[in-house]
């Protein structure tokens, strides 16, 4: 379920996120790898966190209400 909720992310953000979480990049790699600057990288980071947490909340994925 949560990698179908990633898989739904904007694409941009979507892309941003797997490369941060998936293949261990820092924001300033995903950022020179992209063209953008780090606080694009950091705000859509946040906007996927974001996301990704209300789906797992509203799932109940992690146990956590």
């Amino acid at each position: 379920q949560l990698m179908a909720a990633i898989d739904r992310l904007p694409p941009r953000c979507g892309l941003i996120f797997k490369l941060s979480r998936f293949e261990e990049l820092s924001y300033k790699e995903i950022a020179q790898r992209l063209d953008i600057s780090v606080k694009t990288v950091e705000h859509q980071m946040g906007k996927a966190l974001r996301v990704l947490r209300a789906f797992a909340q509203q799932k109940k994925l992690f146990g956590n209400e």
